[in-house]
C-alpha cells in the first residue's frame, strides 16, 4: 500500500513512518523543510509548504490512503492544521482519492461520552491558556473531515502521548474512555494507526486510543 504522511517530522510521524515501513508499506513524506532524520529507501520526500496545493498534491500522487498527524509547535503562533487540512481533503477529492486518517486530540472537537468530568475541566482550562486560536483549529480541523463528504475518513482521537514503549494494552474505538491521567504511547498509536489504515474498522467514524 503506498501511504500519503503528513506530519513527518513528528515525533508521532516518526514512530508512524517505522511501523508502516515495518509492515512493508510505501510511503510519500510531506516535510515543510528538508528532513534532517534519515529516511527509509523507498520513501519519496515532498518539501513544500502545507499551503501549497502543488506540494499537497504532489505527495498524494499515487497514494492509496493518507494519514495526517499535524501539530502545533511551542513556538507556534498561527493556526494552520485546519486550512491545511481542508486543502488536503478538497486535493483527495479531486484524485477521486478517499481513505483519510486524522489524527486530532481527545481535547479537540466532538468528545460525546468518552471524556471523562475532570479530563473535561482540564480541557477547558487547556483551552483557556492555549495560544490564540490553537484548540479553536482543532475543533475546526475535525469539523472539515467529518463534513467532507469522503467515504473513507476516520478520526483519531489519542489521550496524553508519551515515549513509552510499544504496549498491547493501548486500545483504539468508539467506546474508548479517556480521563485526565489517560496516556498512550506514540509507538502503541503509530502500530493502530497502520492497522486502521490497513484493515479498516472506523469508517467514518472518530475512535478514542488510550491505554487499558
Amino acid at each position: 500500500m503506498i501511504i500519503a504522511v503528513y506530519g513527518a517530522s513528528s515525533r508521532l510521524g516518526q514512530q508512524f513512518i517505522d511501523a508502516a515501513t515495518a509492515a512493508g508499506h510505501t510511503l510519500r513524506l510531506h516535510y515543510r523543510a528538508k528532513p534532517s532524520e534519515q529516511v527509509p529507501e523507498h520513501a519519496t520526500v515532498i518539501v513544500g509548504s502545507l499551503a501549497d496545493p502543488t506540494a499537497v498534491r504532489e505527495v498524494l500522487r499515487g497514494a492509496d490512503a493518507a494519514v495526517v498527524m499535524l501539530g502545533h509547535k511551542d513556538d507556534a503562533r498561527v493556526p494552520y492544521i485546519a486550512a491545511a487540512t481542508k486543502l488536503i481533503v478538497s486535493t483527495m477529492k479531486t484524485l477521486e482519492q478517499s481513505r483519510l486518517v486524522v489524527v486530532t486530540s481527545a481535547m479537540a472537537g466532538e468528545s460525546s461520552g468518552n471524556v471523562g468530568f475532570t479530563m473535561k475541566i482540564r480541557t477547558m482550562f487547556a483551552r483557556r491558556s492555549a495560544h490564540d486560536g490553537m484548540m479553536e483549529d482543532r475543533d475546526e480541523q475535525e469539523r472539515y473531515v467529518r463534513a467532507s463528504h469522503l467515504s473513507g475518513w476516520t478520526v483519531v482521537k489519542p489521550a496524553k502521548l508519551t515515549e513509552g514503549a510499544d504496549s498491547e494494552r493501548a486500545q483504539m474505538d468508539t467506546t474508548v474512555s479517556v480521563g485526565a491521567g489517560s496516556q498512550v504511547s506514540r509507538a502503541a498509536l503509530a502500530r493502530l494507526l497502520v492497522q486502521e489504515i490497513t484493515t479498516p474498522r472506523f469508517v467514518q467514524q472518530a475512535v478514542f486510543v488510550a491505554e487499558r
